[in-house]
């Protein structure tokens, strides 16, 4: 499920079982994830090749950075979290109105 609210899309992900994960990816520009119930694994890999491997209990929020490769794992059943993204423009600026630039949620 996406929302756009005000300044900010949302992308919620639905109830998730323990053991789900979402495989390793990168997006094109910083957002923050926030764990609402349950708990996560989140495994980084840095573009200097470092891995990193953190776990975050509800209520939590953390900064996925641009191109950095992570996956996030539910450790729990009934995991559920958020990403927040900001508004950008094709430039890649910081606007308060959606653009409908998809590029900017990737």
């Amino acid at each position: 499920m996406e929302w756009v609210s005000g300044n900010v899309f949302i992308r919620a992900l639905p109830e998730l079982k323990a053991g789900h994960r979402i495989d390793g990816h990168t997006h094109n520009f910083d957002h923050t994830t926030i764990v609402f119930s349950g708990a996560v694994r989140v495994r980084a890999t840095l573009p200097s090749g470092r891995g990193i491997e953190r776990e975050f209990t509800a209520p939590a929020h953390f900064l996925v950075r641009r191109d950095v490769t992570h996956e996030i794992t539910a450790l729990k059943d009934g995991t559920t979290y958020w990403c927040v993204y900001a508004h950008r423009d094709r430039q890649g600026d910081v606007v308060q109105d959606y653009s409908g630039w998809g590029d900017a949620y990737v």
